[in-house]
């Protein structure tokens, strides 16, 4: 685990602990969502927020400018706490982090499913049904449809994947006729 890593860890810990005394969780998790979502969607935010030659009370005005109004206060603080300890290069880990921990306390596992075309209903049910079997947890499973896999899927849960795509079972043939 790299230290950005634990420092990602340690800020979220305390930021979910806070959130379970009676803070709105869901306004919680839906705020770090955002926040991820805008530094993913956003190279000049990411850069900003990794920048050296930046200082502190300019990235605390970037911060407050984007987020202040769409957030709850308790974001806007760990916002104010990240810039004062000089860890905004780590914000977007931190809000993975948050993610993290909210479906851990909520007992939630999350799975990716890349399919060639869309998925019917029962399929993904019986997807999620046996993901929930094997970890013992309430599923949520993101879906995406990649065409170049011709058929099949790969299912990610956690640091697992399941590849049972046909475009990887003819590289595999491939490569064993050659």
């Amino acid at each position: 685990m790299s230290a950005e890593s634990r420092v990602a860890s340690r800020y979220a810990k305390a930021f979910v602990s806070v959130a379970l005394e009676g803070q709105d969780q869901t306004k919680l998790y839906d705020d770090a969502n955002f926040v991820l979502n805008t530094i993913i969607d956003s190279r000049e935010l990411a850069l900003a927020l990794n920048s050296p030659i930046i200082k502190a009370e300019k990235k605390a005005a970037i911060l407050k400018e984007i987020f202040s109004a769409k957030v709850s206060d308790l974001t806007n603080k760990l916002f104010n706490l990240v810039v004062d300890k000089n860890r905004t290069s780590a914000l977007k880990e931190i809000m993975e982090s948050i993610l993290s921990e909210f479906d851990a306390v909520k007992n939630i596992q999350r799975a990716t499913v890349v399919t060639s075309s869309p998925l019917a209903a029962d399929t993904k049910a019986v997807l999620v049904e046996k993901v929930a079997k094997s970890t013992g947890k309430t599923v949520e499973l993101e879906e995406k449809v990649d065409p170049a896999l011709i058929g099949g899927y790969i299912l990610t849960v956690g640091d697992k994947q399941l590849d049972c795509s046909v475009k990887t079972q003819l590289q595999q043939l491939k490569v064993a006729f050659q």
